[in-house]
């Protein structure tokens, strides 16, 4: 998926996955919904859809840095995420 959004470009298939979390609806896989940055280090909300479910849609909405933390909370981060999350001043040892 490939959106510009403000000048920027975000193209799902180059940006890197900082997190995510897989999203079911009545216990079927519906999607994902992650936070990325690209190249530039533009960040992204980003939700992904398999299709099946009517509400879902699949988009790209710009974020700040700031705004990381509010959006992921409740995710249950595996290690890695935590890590890459901190790189990009986002945690408690950020």
């Amino acid at each position: 998926m490939k959106q510009i959004i403000n000048g920027k470009t975000y193209n799902t298939a180059t940006m890197t996955t900082l997190a995510s979390v897989d999203r079911y609806n009545n216990g079927n896989w519906c999607g994902d919904d992650s936070i990325r940055v690209t190249s530039r280090g533009a960040y992204a909300y980003v939700r992904t859809s398999n299709g099946q479910d009517l509400y879902r849609e699949e988009s790209i909405e710009a974020i700040n840095q700031g705004e990381i933390a509010g959006r992921i909370e409740g995710w249950k981060l595996n290690d890695e995420e935590v890590a890459l999350l901190q790189q990009h001043g986002v945690g408690e040892d950020a």
